[in-house]
């Protein structure tokens, strides 16, 4: 979007710009239930320093950022949601993590970004200065197609803008009565000179920058870069579970194809209800908890009552040098899977010695400890040790690449191997189960 005018920057900022963006968000909560579901775990900020809007890294997580003039003096009603809707489709999109970011060019990726999300805005109105594939009527820009193929033909365009300029002299006719483009070429050009519809700086390129607290930018480390679209990821998939089956129905059928595979990437491989209930059957304690679901044997009213199973389990994850990030994301939602079927995770990283335990709530976290050799005994010897337990289990996620343990634990042992893990005769004191290749 266009830079605001003169005349706002000037304006002195209204002072209700939160409560505007709050709004915004409540009305795409009644008329679009998943994206609001989304924005309502998102951190929202106002600030100056961006010229539109934006969604950001941070070390909080995920911010949606607004320029209060611009929000509040550039937009109407209905294109404050449309804006915020835009931004929430940058997220679903996962365009904050795309690869092309690192190698390709950044203006036009962010068309191309735009080009993509600004096809789902309906039924807000868009802005006037939106960039939207109708401004390239001669290029034969197909509809919901990626944002990769959107820039290829973006910049085959470029490029083709480019040859026409370097040989002026010799192709004269090719930038006039030749030229097969004109109405997309200066619609491109215009798009590469004007503000974006949102503020794309604060995306991640490679290994990245983050927005810091100050708003200046400090480095993204490759580990905290996963953890974050790990992150995100997990929100998207929360706001899906909020959204109900009718409004569910209502979702464009592209974007609901993007969250099924994403939903169906992040299934655990192993049925955790089923291997603890076998693994794991007779460590567990029970509770007397009340239920709507069925009615009291007693009196025949309700609530009723049922016994429930709390297991405390042990998850030991190998941190050492020899798990790669790709490895640990999948142990997560190993760990995600047995957490979801109502056991207390403590989770224990360890490479040649134990290096830090914390209760597991259905969040990654953002960078773990380790990177050393691997050794089983430290991690085994800590599950043993009275102090920490008691446990009903412990389950270690592992390649399997270490000397054989000496310390049994005082609880049944699940060892969990990966695909191309080492499952020989050396991982005592319990059963073992491979991770099918993914």
């Amino acid at each position: 979007m266009a830079k605001a005018t003169g005349t706002a920057k000037s304006a002195k900022p209204p002072v209700n710009v939160s409560d505007e963006v709050s709004r915004g968000i409540i009305a795409l909560l009644l008329k679009e239930p998943f994206y609001g579901h989304l924005l309502g775990g998102v951190v929202r900020s106002v600030d100056d320093r961006i010229p539109t809007a934006a969604v950001a890294i941070t070390p909080q997580g995920l911010q949606l950022i607004v320029n209060p003039l611009f929000f509040m003096n550039e937009l109407k009603k209905d294109e404050r949601v449309a804006v915020i809707k835009h931004e929430a489709l940058h997220l679903l999109f996962r365009h904050l993590y795309r690869p092309l970011l690192k190698k390709g060019d950044a203006k036009l990726f962010n068309i191309a970004a735009d080009l993509v999300v600004n096809q789902h805005i309906a039924p807000w109105p868009l802005p006037d200065m939106a960039v939207t594939i109708k401004q390239f009527p001669d290029m034969g820009l197909e509809p919901n197609m990626t944002l990769e193929w959107y820039y290829e033909r973006l910049s085959n365009l470029r490029d083709d803008m480019q040859s026409g300029q370097d040989d002026e002299g010799e192709k004269g006719e090719k930038g006039t009565s030749g030229d097969k483009s004109p109405i997309s070429k200066k619609a491109l050009k215009q798009a590469l000179i004007q503000e974006q519809q949102g503020d794309h700086s604060f995306w991640i390129s490679g290994a990245g920058t983050e927005l810091n607290e100050s708003g200046a930018e400090s480095p993204i480390t490759e580990a905290m870069r996963q953890a974050l679209e790990s992150d995100l990821e997990r929100h998207l998939l929360r706001a899906k579970d909020q959204t109900t089956a009718k409004a569910w129905g209502s979702i464009p059928s592209q974007i609901r194809q993007e969250l099924e595979a994403m939903a169906e990437r992040r299934k655990p491989q192993i049925d955790w209800k089923r291997t603890l209930r076998l693994f794991a059957s007779s460590g567990y304690r029970t509770k007397v908890v009340a239920t709507n679901r069925r009615a009291s044997k007693r009196f025949g009213t309700f609530p009723g009552i049922r016994i429930q199973r709390k297991q405390r389990i042990a998850v030991v994850i190998d941190t050492s040098g020899s798990i790669q990030e790709n490895t640990l994301t999948l142990f997560f939602s190993e760990i995600h899977g047995i957490w979801k079927n109502g056991a207390e995770i403590i989770v224990v990283e360890c490479d040649a010695a134990v290096q830090q335990t914390y209760s597991y709530k259905g969040k990654k976290p953002t960078e773990v400890q380790g990177g050393g050799g691997t050794l089983f005994d430290p991690a085994l010897a800590w599950v043993r040790t009275p102090r920490n337990g008691p446990f009903d289990a412990c389950i270690f996620l592992t390649d399997g690449y270490a000397s054989e343990p000496t310390t049994p634990p005082r609880c049944p042992l699940l060892w969990v191997v990966t695909s191309d893990g080492n499952t020989g005769d050396h991982l005592k004191f319990g059963r073992t189960v491979k991770l099918p290749a993914t």
